[in-house]
């Protein structure tokens, strides 16, 4: 069984007028220690897109949602694992982690859990430490986990107009999301 840390999300400045919401610890937390799960309303990839779509019409940036694709395979006998995944919707149904924020450089990283079930098409999305946290510390995770795809996308103007900014500051920052 795991047993969470105690987070909290608060409004974090990043040394300039701007606030944004974040998740700080008021402990330590060791490397490799389990901190949370993401956690949000488990929703089909054709009611994912409608939600996507509604947020584009809206102009609405903050969409929380996580693909449950570890598993999946197009060649699985799995009829589950072969189709198109589940996705965790995290923005009205979740916890004070749907406000931890992205970094290129994070201490978090999320890993996918087969709890007491073997369903693989249903896991949790945890999240441990990758090194030793000090209280009060941001708590940030990589989006993306290192996964860098069209990165000469940042080359055409086109592509880089639907790019989403990283702002997360890091002496590594690739400067893009997605």
């Amino acid at each position: 069984m795991l047993f969470p840390v105690p987070v909290a999300s608060e409004q974090i400045s990043n040394g300039s007028a701007n606030l944004y919401a974040g998740v700080k610890c008021p402990m330590d937390i060791r490397k490799g220690q389990f901190v949370d799960l993401y956690v949000g309303e488990v929703i089909t990839t054709e009611e994912a897109d409608r939600r996507r779509q509604i947020a584009r019409v809206s102009q609405k940036k903050d969409v929380y949602l996580f693909a449950l694709d570890k598993f999946n395979d197009p060649n699985s006998l799995d009829p589950r694992l072969s189709q198109a995944p589940l996705l965790v919707d995290g923005e009205f149904m979740s916890g004070p982690t749907r406000f931890i924020n992205h970094s290129c450089d994070p201490n978090l990283r999320i890993f996918a859990r087969v709890g007491d079930h073997a369903d693989k098409h249903l896991h949790d999305l945890a999240l441990f430490a990758l090194r030793d946290i000090p209280s009060g510390t941001e708590l940030t995770f990589d989006y993306v986990d290192g996964v860098v795809d069209g990165e000469e996308d940042v080359n055409d103007p086109e592509k880089v107009k639907d790019m989403t900014k990283c702002l997360c500051g890091s002496e590594n920052c690739r400067g893009w999301l997605w």
